[in-house]
């Protein structure tokens, strides 16, 4: 059944898509109810490229596609979808939106707005110092661990009860090679390779 529904709300996306360049990169999302179960969003993107996905309830995904250009327009067909809570996790590179919205057996239920924001971490080297910062609005927790190539956690912290979060890591004593920094905050993991020469 959700491999029909991913295929089905594919198709229409595929024979759907409006998609153009514009000069106004002004970042803003809109939602227009086209039909009963026809929706059409639109967004102008200033967050470099970006992966748009409908995710269930459970976070599934259910559609995902990649977009790289400022200006967006795609019509989404809900009929294939069964009653129940969905979202559009819009990802780009500083940010994650979530626009939910409830399929019911008359239509759906859309508030035509970004419910949460979601800032992802940003990690900088310089030299021998990784910088990690991270804007945390919701006063989320934010988990940083490092990881040597054999996945041996060698730093693990856990910042939390401000908006502005960072940390800065010195690689100075550790060996030559690749490592890896694993963050999560909010149920998601971002990863982030650095190298100590």
């Amino acid at each position: 059944m959700k491999n029909l529904i991913k295929k089905s709300l594919l198709i229409v996306a595929v024979l759907a898509t409006v998609v153009i360049k514009a000069t106004n990169i002004n970042n803003n999302v809109k939602v227009n109810v086209i039909d009963l179960k026809l929706i059409d969003l639109k967004l102008k993107n200033t967050d470099g490229n970006l992966t748009i996905s409908v995710k269930d309830a459970f976070g599934e995904v259910l559609y995902t596609e990649k977009f790289e250009e400022n200006y967006f327009s795609k019509k989404y067909d809900l009929n294939t979808l069964p009653t129940g809570n969905y979202y559009f996790e819009i990802e780009g590179r500083t940010r994650i939106n979530l626009m939910p919205f409830k399929v019911t057996s008359k239509g759906f239920e859309f508030k035509n707005n970004i419910e949460s924001t979601y800032y992802k971490p940003i990690v900088r080297q310089d030299g021998d110092l990784v910088f990690i910062s991270k804007i945390a609005f919701n006063k989320e927790e934010f988990e940083i661990n490092l990881y040597d190539q054999q996945l041996n956690l060698l730093y693990r912290e856990k910042l939390n009860g401000d908006i502005n979060l960072g940390k800065k890591l010195n690689l100075k004593n550790l060996k030559s090679g690749n490592y890896s920094i694993v963050m999560k905050s909010a149920g998601k993991v971002f990863k982030q390779k650095v190298y100590k020469e």
